[in-house]
């Protein structure tokens, strides 16, 4: 599949990749679930097992009104089978079986093709209004566009509730940069610039015309 790439570097695109360099971090501490944890801006840095186990990194939130714990949710989880992290998506009202996913980052946008993603967690797939990418170089893709961007609104067909959310970035690279740090079989082999979209992505920018396969 041919890869089309439009980039545009302005002064608000270097503003936005200032905003995702990485924040101080608080220091880590055990969580009442026996999860060690560390804050960082709007992101969570989150190893199971009081730092035994698995490590993710967390943004959360709650949709105007409601009373759930959270009612959207991007999850990046280091996956020990690969070495790789994977990349989660919740958003409540999502249906199980998708057909179009699209990842916009301050204006630069992926859609997924086919087979990119699949539906549930990564370990478990009958986890409702959830979608995984496991694709390890796709994954490394997102995470670099995620250092480097602001917001991250993710939308998806069919609409289920309201079809799109979004997610602040504000802090993701320093939440990284600490689960890499004090656990470093989980730091991914990256360059230091975002590497071409691979195959299973078509990516342009809002300038691109581009008609979604609904």
């Amino acid at each position: 599949m041919t890869t089309y790439i439009r980039t545009a570097l302005s002064a608000s695109a270097l503003i936005l990749a200032c905003l995702g360099s990485p924040l101080a971090a608080d220091d880590w501490y055990t969580h009442p679930f026996g999860e060690l944890r560390a804050n960082f801006s709007d992101w969570i840095a989150v190893c199971a097992d009081d730092g035994a186990g698995p490590c993710r990194v967390v943004h959360s939130g709650r949709d105007d009104g409601s009373d759930a714990v959270f009612d959207y949710r991007l999850t990046l989880g280091y996956n020990d089978l690969t070495d790789h992290w994977v990349v989660e998506v919740m958003d409540r009202g999502m249906e199980h079986a998708l057909n179009h996913v699209r990842l916009d980052f301050d204006g630069q946008w992926i859609d997924l093709a086919p087979g990119a993603w699949k539906a549930g967690e990564t370990a478990t797939a009958n986890v409702a209004e959830t979608f995984t990418i496991l694709d390890p170089a796709l994954a490394d893709h997102l995470i670099e566009m995620m250092k480097a961007g602001n917001v991250l609104t993710v939308t998806y067909r069919p609409i289920g509730k309201d079809g799109t959310a979004q997610f602040s970035l504000r802090g993701v690279t320093a939440a990284i940069d600490a689960v890499e740090a004090r656990y470093p079989r989980a730091a991914p082999v990256a360059p230091e610039t975002a590497p071409p979209a691979p195959e299973r992505a078509i990516t342009g920018d809002q300038n691109t015309p581009t008609k979604p396969s609904y």
